[in-house]
This record gives C-alpha cells, sequence and structure tokens, in this order.
C-alpha cells in the first residue's frame, strides 16, 4: 500500500508532461471577398472583413475550438511587420467549432497604426503546428481593387450593410440544417436577426457602432451642436433699460431712501404687498390663497418688467419668504 501511495506522484506528473498530440489540420484553407472600408466609426478609421473557408471531410469538424488553434493576421506590405491579430468567432448554432465557412475581420480607428490605403496588405491565416501536422500557414495578399471607392460615411455604411447582408444568405444556406436565420424583417426594413446580431458582433467586434443601420436597436454617437457662448448681454440691456426710466429711477430713489439696493426696494415691496394681500382676502373670508396668487402676479409682472438676474432672484426669495409667514401664521393655524 506504501508502495502504491508513493508511485502516486510520478503518474501524476507522466499525466501532466505527456504531449499533446497535433490533430488533422483543414482539409484546405481559403479567404475571399475581401472587402476595406473606411470613415465607418470616424473619419479615417478602416475595417477589414474577408470570407474565410476551411472545410474537414465530411464535416469532422475539430475538437479544438478555432479560436484556440488558428490565428489571424494582418501583415502590412512587407510581409513582416504584423499590424493586428485576431481569431474565429466560433458560432455554437453553426456547430462547426468555429471552422468551415465564417467571416473575420480586422478593424482600425483614425489614430491606431494600422496600414495605408490601398497598401498591399497580406490577410495570414495560421494553424500553430500544437494542433495541427502540418503547421498552417497561408497568405492572401490584398489589391486596390479591394479597397471601396467611397468616402462618405453613409455610402460606406451602406455598403457595408450590403456586404452583411449577402454574407447573412450565404452563411444562412451553407448551414441550412441548423436552422439559424441570421436577418429578418421590421417596420423599419431588413435588419440582423437576434442570432445574426450575435455572430456578425462576435466576427466584427463593434460592428454596432460602424454601421447602426443593420441593428433594431441603434448605437449612435450624438453630433455636437453649435450653440452660442453664453453672456450677460440680455441682463446688461435690461438694466441700462430700466435705469433710465421712471420705474427704475423710483426702485433706486427707493433703495438709496432706506440704504439697500434697488432690488432690494422692490423685493421689499413685493414681500409686504403678498403678506397684506393675504391677509386682507383671509379677513374678507375668500382664503389667504387669492392673497398669495396676487402677490405672485405682481412679483412676475415686475419681473417682467425689470429682467434685472438679480431683481428677479430677489423678487423669488420675496414672494417666497412672503408666502411661507402666510402658511405659518395664517394657513397652518386655520
Amino acid at each position: 500500500m506504501k508502495r502504491l501511495i508513493a508511485l502516486i506522484p510520478i503518474f501524476i506528473v507522466a499525466i501532466m508532461g505527456s504531449p499533446v498530440y497535433a490533430g488533422e489540420p483543414p482539409t484546405s484553407i481559403s479567404v475571399s471577398n475581401i472587402t476595406v472600408f473606411r470613415n465607418l466609426a470616424e473619419d479615417g478609421d478602416k475595417l477589414f472583413v474577408f470570407r474565410y473557408a476551411m472545410p474537414y471531410d465530411s464535416d469532422n469538424w475539430s475538437l479544438t475550438p478555432a479560436s484556440e488553434s488558428i490565428m489571424f493576421r494582418l501583415y502590412d506590405e512587407d510581409g513582416v511587420t504584423v499590424k493586428q491579430t485576431g481569431a474565429p468567432y466560433v458560432f455554437p448554432y453553426f456547430e462547426s467549432n468555429g471552422y468551415g465557412d465564417g467571416i473575420g475581420s480586422f478593424y482600425f480607428s483614425a489614430t491606431d497604426n494600422g496600414t495605408t490605403w490601398e497598401d498591399e496588405a497580406i490577410i495570414n491565416i495560421f494553424g500553430s503546428s500544437d494542433f495541427f501536422t502540418p503547421q498552417q500557414d497561408v497568405n492572401f495578399p490584398l489589391t486596390a481593387d479591394d479597397y471601396v471607392a467611397a468616402t462618405t460615411q453613409e455610402a460606406n455604411r451602406d455598403l457595408l450593410k450590403g456586404y452583411i447582408f449577402i454574407e447573412c444568405d450565404r452563411l444562412t444556406a451553407l448551414y441550412a440544417d441548423s436552422g439559424v436565420i441570421l436577418k429578418s424583417s421590421s417596420d423599419v426594413g431588413e435588419i440582423l436577426s437576434s442570432n445574426g446580431e450575435t455572430y456578425f458582433r462576435g466576427a466584427i467586434p463593434g460592428l454596432q457602432n460602424l454601421c447602426p443601420e443593420l441593428f433594431f436597436i441603434q448605437t449612435l454617437v450624438p453630433e455636437i451642436m453649435p450653440v452660442e457662448s453664453y453672456n450677460m448681454s440680455l441682463m446688461d440691456t435690461y438694466t441700462s433699460r430700466l435705469a433710465t426710466d421712471d420705474l427704475g429711477r423710483g426702485f433706486t430713489r427707493l433703495g438709496e431712501f432706506v440704504g439697500v439696493g434697488g432690488s432690494f426696494a422692490a423685493g421689499g415691496i413685493c414681500f409686504a404687498l403678498t403678506l397684506f394681500l393675504s391677509i386682507w382676502a383671509s379677513k374678507k373670508g375668500w382664503g389667504s390663497e387669492i392673497g398669495m396668487m396676487g402677490g405672485a402676479l405682481i412679483g412676475v409682472a415686475l419681473m417682467l418688467l425689470v429682467g434685472d438676474v438679480v431683481f428677479t432672484l430677489v423678487m423669488i426669495v420675496s414672494l417666497l419668504a412672503a408666502m411661507g409667514l402666510v402658511w405659518q401664521f395664517i394657513l397652518k393655524k386655520a
């Protein structure tokens, strides 16, 4: 028994150190329908989209997900500098483990170190020798014809939308046995179905921002609206207008007499009128609310006539204070 226990660590080390045997690679690897779009989410961005095919005989797919065994690489035209890497999106409803037919992509924002427009970049599909014997390493160079001629955002989004819908029909037909539908109709026209959204957002990350028209719920970046800078010119206009009329001079003189500004003098008058009207209306049996409404109307009229910010604030505070006193000493006791 002790000998068996002593052998357990040896067995564990042997199991952990066992080599991972590479499996059969796809029967072929191909890339087609390469298209490069631009100015989708911002001026100067680029989206590389391509169709890949990695079939197996009798659909006997590798048990290792393609997202682990296959790498997409985009090389600069020198064939040495790697600009970006990616991997196939494994969509469970295709039941192909990421192999077979699918869509791949590379996206560069305007600030990313991407390739130059119309460069003869190279799309490489690499299958590591850790998973395949022999190792897979296939290049597919781009040409100037793979780049769209359109320059506007609207035109590029329309072209991308058409590209996606063509691929929807193709993939739906290829995976007809799965019964997956990738696009549907709505009151806004043709859009991606829920399965279509899942697949293409996985195959083309950020697609909802690059082509919102494909989705029922759209993600849009609002445009900055031009606005006029805030300034105090209107207040200055009303202040100067008030200073030269009878109402302004009257408030100013009254304020000087009691040692306050003209605006505060007017606020005191509004405060006193609100209290007076509330008490008078209450004694008449009409209820103090009538007086409070009367005081409020007087205050609003003075605000409209004067138009000064300070004056308006004083009037509002005066009205609130008067109404508060009326509530505290009259309405609350009632």
